[in-house]
């Protein structure tokens, strides 16, 4: 049975004025994948990644997300339909005047309606899941970058997303931190979470990614699975790119 799509992208564009960002993207997304994206400084990677769930909205072009062309919705469906795909970012963006455990619960209380009690029951479950269970009364301000973002996912999970988009989520972070956020998404990987991944992190996309997209210049110039790409990149784009990473 062929897997089922969550997102397919279409004829792609964004600009912002005349400097067009992307452009003629078309690609998709299966429920279940890991896809991890890589490529340059500047090369349009975040702004794809916010196109996705219409943060950016596309300049022309198609998002189907399970069939429907977000792009067309109105700004209350976008809502409904964003809620699904859970977003982390390099920020962390946690209220700094609640504690964790407020931070992971609101949402569900605010936007699904769900009872404080269930509420705070799931997000305990969820900070145990992302090893941060015993500070659910700590404030984000007492805690390291990486159990921060930690807390941030926990969040994402919070309202129960078929995707996730990571925009690279462990940049801001120190190096001894990056491989504790990490773990968390591999777990989250190993357990059937649809993924789009923005990294730098070369190690987590050869090791967890289903297949990578290699963007530069405003558009994925190839993909493949790990195996093959970290083997032998074909465009001499991505063959520049490796090169300089395994020179850093």
């Amino acid at each position: 049975m062929a897997e089922k799509t969550m997102i397919e992208i279409q004829n792609l564009k964004k600009a912002f004025g005349d400097n067009v960002i992307l452009e003629d993207i078309n690609e998709k997304v299966d429920k279940g994948q890991v896809i991890c994206v890589i490529g340059p400084s500047g090369a349009g990677k975040s702004t794809f990644l916010r196109c996705l769930n219409l943060l950016e909205k596309p300049t022309s072009g198609k998002i189907l997300f399970q069939g429907t062309d977000l792009t067309k919705l109105n700004p209350q469906d976008v809502q409904t339909m964003r809620a699904k795909m859970g977003m982390v970012f390099q920020s962390f963006n946690l209220f700094p005047n609640m504690t964790v455990l407020d931070n992971v619960k609101l949402a569900p209380m605010k936007v699904k309606g769900m009872a404080e009690d269930q509420a705070a029951k799931e997000a305990k479950q969820l900070l145990e899941q992302v090893g941060m269970g015993e500070k659910a009364d700590a404030y984000p301000m007492s805690l390291s970058g990486g159990q921060q973002q930690r807390v941030a996912i926990a969040r994402s999970l919070a309202m129960k997303p078929e995707v996730m988009l990571f925009d690279e989520p462990t940049s801001a972070l120190d190096p001894e931190m990056v491989g504790e956020v990490l773990k968390v998404m591999q777990q989250l990987a190993n357990d059937g979470m649809t993924m789009v991944v923005v990294t730098h992190e070369m190690g987590f996309a050869k090791n967890v990614a289903d297949q990578i997209w290699f963007m530069a210049d405003g558009y994925i110039q190839e993909t493949g699975a790990p195996e093959e790409f970290f083997a032998h990149q074909k465009t001499p784009r991505a063959q520049e790119f490796m090169k300089k990473i395994l020179e850093a």
